[in-house]
């Protein structure tokens, strides 16, 4: 689990509601994800030697909708789908996922 450096990410008078406590996947990557009074924010950090941060983010206000739904027999997954200005496909076990939906839903 990555240490999250969040204070150089966090906008002022941003608060942390939620974070996961596993890895997330987003467009073929993996993220810790965050949700703020203001936005989701997906988080990594990259390299072995020189670390990096991975960062996106979404806007709370922008969020239109937000779709959960569970795929696999056996190895079943959780997925959310953020409908914002594009739309975020995010991957995880479902324990994990399904929190995040309803914390999700506490701020639209």
């Amino acid at each position: 689990m990555p240490k999250v450096a969040l204070s150089d990410h966090l906008l002022p008078g941003e608060d942390i509601r939620f974070q996961s406590k596993g890895l997330v996947e987003y467009g073929g990557s993996r993220y810790q994800v965050i949700v703020t009074n203001k936005r989701i924010i997906l988080y990594a950090q990259r390299g072995l030697v020189f670390k990096s941060d991975d960062v996106v983010t979404f806007k709370l206000e922008d969020v239109q909708g937000i779709k959960y739904r569970e795929q696999g027999i056996i190895g079943k997954k959780g997925i959310v789908e953020i409908h914002a200005k594009t739309k975020a496909v995010l991957t995880g076990p479902v324990s994990e996922m399904k929190s995040l939906y309803q914390q999700l839903l506490g701020f639209l």
